[in-house]
């Protein structure tokens, strides 16, 4: 039986991604924040596929001593890993400054590039048991606005400036470089990224938000696909030979990453970093 890991699996593209694996017989462990919807998220999954094998692990993804807990706890139950899909993404408009985490990093920075990278390299010898081990890495078509895009190493915290939407971009373009250089530099797993498009979003999430807010992402949600729509290149990614490209759009053709994510120096400089701020260090 293959076996998947989904970050923030509980709703949205995740919850559909880890539905249709669940369909496809798959084994499918969610990592999820909230227990409650984690709950309710498995049970549905089991009772539309009829699949047994759907189970969640609790995570708080920016805390650094939560992902090695939840990795601990994975590896005792199981002893192989076919697909690890770092779904799971930090992007809230209405934060004006930077949060710092327990292990003082932004807290966006720290779910969105500290965490796939952790897991990447925390399941590693687990992706390397399978015949297929692959990581999925989530990117978003968003970078496409900014084609000229560097990453700021100065100012991975926001310590400089703090802007959510232009920090969200500086961090999937960290997880495309992380990405490029795993995949270069790591035998026997395949590293591969999704551009996500613009995606219906469940309006209940984002409760929070001001009505102006709102009444934005309500207007998105009108020129945007479904979740459901989008969960299609994440399960065929993971399933079917073939896609042996870098990055994939939503109708998974294969497309171009941002020129300066090819930049191995720079790739190179951040992996260094993020060993440094995590303490987790490849073995190979």
């Amino acid at each position: 039986m293959k076996k998947v890991i989904i970050t923030g699996g509980n709703s949205g593209i995740g919850y559909q991604a880890a539905k249709q694996l669940a369909e496809k017989g798959w084994s499918v462990t969610l990592f999820c924040r909230r227990k409650e919807a984690a709950e309710q998220a498995c049970e549905k999954i089991r009772q539309q596929t009829g699949n047994p094998h759907v189970d969640y692990i609790l995570v708080d993804l920016s805390e650094m001593k939560s992902v090695r807990k939840a990795v601990e706890q994975y590896i005792q139950k199981e002893d192989t890993l076919d697909v690890l899909i770092n779904n799971a993404a930090d992007f809230d408009l209405s934060i004006k400054s930077p949060v710092v985490t327990k292990d003082g990093l932004e807290k966006q920075f720290a779910t969105n590039v500290g965490a796939p990278f952790m897991l990447s390299i925390l399941l590693k010898d687990l992706l390397e048991k399978s015949e297929s081990g692959r990581i999925i890495n989530i990117s978003s078509q968003g970078l496409v606005l900014y084609p000229f895009i560097k990453l700021d190493f100065e100012n991975l915290s926001g310590q400089k400036h703090y802007s959510p939407a232009k920090t969200y971009y500086q961090n999937k373009l960290a997880l495309l470089m992380l990405s490029l250089y795993m995949r270069k530099n790591w035998e026997g797993i395949k590293v591969q990224a999704i551009r996500v498009t613009n995606v219906k979003v469940d309006m209940l999430r984002y409760d929070h938000l001001s009505a102006v807010m709102k009444n934005l992402y309500k207007i998105k949600s009108r020129f945007s696909i479904s979740p459901e729509e989008m969960a299609k290149v994440y399960t065929v990614l993971s399933t079917e030979d073939g896609h042996d490209g870098f990055l994939y759009d939503e109708k998974c053709r294969e497309v171009k990453a941002n020129r300066t994510a090819y930049e191995e120096e720079e790739q190179k400089k951040l992996y260094t970093l993020l060993e440094q701020m995590t303490c987790v260090k490849d073995k190979a």
